[in-house]
């Protein structure tokens, strides 16, 4: 008797062309689009990046999927996805800052993005088990880097075509953040650093750690859990987030220019950028 493979919607919170594991037999991952997608640059604009995220969710929840992962460090929406849906639903900064600071282990945080940014990383670690062993989050980018959104010059743009000089300028400001943190290892602190992960662990003696692949191996755990989970109160509501959006997007107002220029700094690793 054949069965079904368990069905893991993975938010696709920065445009990923395929998700960064391979499934394991018997699980298959969708990746789930957002088709409102605003970068949180403020708490402010982070309103919307959270409606675009319950958005893409809610679809992945109608479609019966199994679990959701939501791949981006600041787990946008991740409470009020779990209030609509029935099954276990996986933030990517939850479970990387879960698995950094196991055991007690001290870690650094290294983001791609600038210091204004700065109030998504107090918020996780403060509210993440494991945030308590982080030693230091340090910021690579200046904050002209996002004015740049979305453009070839841009940090993402430049991580996806692999340039050297940035996996070196990564690589140091790893080991700088050690150094002077004291640290043990360091978590990349944004999953659309997934692609040099493994680059920049080839120039470290010591752990970086890829917070898009341990979102995804910790939603891959949760899809064979078997205990069950804690009772949690669901919305009454569930379904205005998708249509809030269609009401966005009939408008034409999502095609008015962005502040941002691109809404958020989507490249698939085989386009031309």
């Amino acid at each position: 008797m054949n069965t079904a493979p368990l069905r893991l919607a993975m938010i696709n919170s920065d445009g990923k062309s395929a998700p960064p594991l391979p499934d394991p037999e018997g699980v298959v991952t969708e990746l789930y689009e957002l088709r409102l997608r605003a970068f949180a640059r403020t708490p402010y604009d982070q309103l919307f990046t959270e409606l675009g995220t319950l958005d893409a969710a809610e679809a992945a929840i109608a479609a019966g999927c199994d679990a959701i992962y939501i791949d981006t460090f600041a787990d946008y929406a991740i409470e009020r996805v779990r209030t609509a849906a029935g099954v276990p639903v996986i933030g990517a900064g939850a479970a990387a800052v879960a698995a950094a600071g196991a055991h007690g282990r001290r870690f650094s945080v290294v983001t791609v993005w600038p210091e204004s940014m700065a109030y998504l990383y107090d918020e996780r670690l403060a509210n993440c088990s494991g945030g308590q062993h982080c030693a230091g989050v340090h910021f690579f980018s200046p904050e002209d880097e996002l004015g740049r959104l979305g453009t070839r010059a841009g940090v993402k743009a430049r991580m996806l075509r692999r340039e050297s000089d940035i996996v070196d300028r990564l690589a140091e400001a790893c080991r700088s953040a050690v150094r002077a943190d004291g640290a043990e290892a360091v978590l990349l602190g944004c999953t659309c650093m997934s692609p040099i992960a493994g680059r920049l662990a080839e120039c470290c003696d010591f752990p970086v750690l890829d917070a898009s692949a341990l979102g995804q191996q910790a939603a891959f755990d949760a899809l064979r859990c078997t205990t069950a989970p804690a009772p949690r109160a669901r919305s009454l509501r569930a379904g205005t987030a998708s249509r809030l959006v269609d009401t966005w997007l009939a408008s034409g107002f999502a095609d008015e220019p962005s502040p941002d220029e691109c809404d958020v700094c989507v490249i698939a690793l085989n386009d031309p950028v």
